[in-house]
């Protein structure tokens, strides 16, 4: 009996052994981790790291503080949308606190100066690529969600997709004329690919930040909150720029701030966003990229 139940744990979706995990892949002195995966979406989070090595001094310009709990936060993510799909997404994790290197800016700012930070930024960014080209191959479209967190005084999700505050103040025709903001957006491929105009994509019930509001997680832009106002919003940085659609590929990206007391604080906090957010992404998937997470051909099993 108990060896048709390891059998029967073999054949089941999700059943993996532990030969069939994919391993961690490390860069130069375990400063960056990746996880591979096999779904088209590739997590990364890269200020959520806690490593303060002495080889590597202090920067002396930009933000230095780290996004409290996001590397937890991305893991958590991988581990529900395992066993939720029965396959998990790629995920990319700083290790190294951003004292030491800031993977969000240009190299000379996250870096600056320093072998080893630009090496750690390097392997970064490296792994983002390969992860995003493994998307490409297997399943011809993706995601790629940077992960942070924010203390703003509004406690919404921010999904940034490089489209400044003022431009969302803008109304839905505006958005969509032309098709001119979608494509300086990170999600400029998605936007050909999907049905819906891009004013929907961005803030319409079914956007990312619509379906995750419908779920508890009160989120900008959506249809409650189609633009922030005069309050704090940030909307993407380098990261969702360098791996995202506008410059081509069709890894479409987008940056998520979650805010500190509604998500990272406690550990219920973020299990129920976790839970939310592979929820949205499976509605989100659905419509947009026309892909049933459950059932996609070319992953592992």
């Amino acid at each position: 009996m108990r060896c048709f139940f390891i059998v029967l744990l073999l054949l089941v979706p999700g059943g993996f052994t532990s030969a069939d995990q994919p391993k961690p892949v490390f860069g130069s002195h375990e400063f960056i981790e990746y996880l591979p995966g096999s779904l088209p979406v590739v997590i990364g989070a890269p200020h959520g790291g806690s490593l303060k090595p002495d080889t590597i001094p202090e920067r002396k310009e930009g933000k230095v503080v780290k996004d409290a709990f996001t590397q937890e936060l991305a893991r958590l993510i991988r581990d529900d949308m395992e066993k939720r799909f029965g396959a998990p997404p790629h995920v990319i994790i700083c290790r190294l606190h951003r004292s030491r290197v800031d993977c969000n800016r240009e190299v000379a700012e996250a870096a600056q100066g320093d072998p080893s930070a630009t090496v750690a930024f390097n392997d970064f960014h490296g792994f983002i690529s390969r992860a995003c080209a493994a998307v490409e191959k297997t399943h011809g479209a993706g995601l790629y969600i940077d992960l942070h967190g924010h203390r703003h005084e509004q406690e919404l999700v921010e999904v940034g997709g490089l489209i400044k505050a003022a431009i969302l103040e803008k109304p839905d025709a505006e958005l969509d004329a032309g098709g001119l903001v979608a494509r300086q957006s990170s999600l400029r491929e998605l936007d050909r690919r999907s049905p819906q105009s891009f004013s929907a994509l961005l803030r319409g019930p079914q956007s990312l930040g619509g379906l995750l509001e419908k779920r508890g997680f009160p989120s900008i832009p959506s249809p409650a909150h189609p633009s922030p106002g005069k309050n704090d919003y940030f909307n993407g940085a380098y990261d969702i720029t360098a791996h995202g659609s506008r410059e081509g590929g069709t890894v479409s990206a987008v940056q998520i701030e979650c805010p500190f007391t509604t998500v990272r604080e406690k550990p219920e906090s973020r299990a129920r966003f976790s839970a939310a957010l592979c929820d949205a992404l499976e509605e989100y998937f659905r419509v947009h990229f026309q892909m049933d997470l459950k059932n996609l051909p070319g992953r592992n099993k």
